[in-house]
């Protein structure tokens, strides 16, 4: 059974926010995409419809997106919130809490970006897919775990050749590259 996954994309600035929005509306997988212009309408929407995956945008210097993400956390702090933005935007911009940090390369932006990884070349396991569902969905390892049957330290095991296979680093660059593999749809 496919579960659509509900988004909210949250940027100070129109092009960025409604660009991001048009480039996930109608992938396969994702279901409601919402869009927030100010911390207020972010903190507002996802009280009224929590969302799977929360977006921020973040820019070097400037304090609006981090401090949409703090204000979010602290009403909801189990929101799967991930920060994006250019190879600019410093760790001081990151929020504890967050899920991962995705960079403009990362292929989030509407802008050509590289091409989605050979899905044929690609091979997940069952379980690995039923691991990477589970971060998709913001899920820390002990959740995932108790939801497979698995102890914390088999997930931990699975995530690390996820990685591999996948060659990524982190978790929010596994889930960017398993939609767009096709994998989370």
């Amino acid at each position: 059974m496919t579960v659509a996954v509900a988004i909210v994309v949250y940027a100070d600035r129109p092009s960025t926010r409604h660009g991001i929005a048009r480039s996930l509306r109608g992938a396969p997988g994702i279901g409601r995409v919402e869009c927030a212009a100010t911390a207020e309408e972010l903190v507002r929407g996802y009280t009224r419809a929590p969302a799977d995956v929360v977006l921020v945008a973040v820019r070097p210097d400037e304090p609006a997106g981090p401090a949409a993400a703090a204000a979010l956390l602290s009403v909801a702090p189990d929101a799967a919130v991930i920060m994006f933005g250019s190879f600019g935007t410093g760790a001081g911009a990151l929020v504890p809490g967050i899920g991962g940090f995705l960079r403009k390369y990362d292929g989030l932006y509407p802008e050509p970006a590289t091409a989605p990884p050979d899905a044929e070349r690609l091979r997940l396991s069952e379980r690995e897919l039923q691991i990477l569902w589970g971060m998709a969905q913001g899920k820390r390892n002990i959740q995932i775990g108790a939801d497979l049957a698995l102890s914390e330290d088999s997930v931990k095991t699975h995530c690390k050749r996820i990685f591999r296979k996948l060659g990524v680093h982190d978790r929010a660059e596994a889930v960017a590259i398993g939609f767009r593999a096709g994998f989370l749809s």
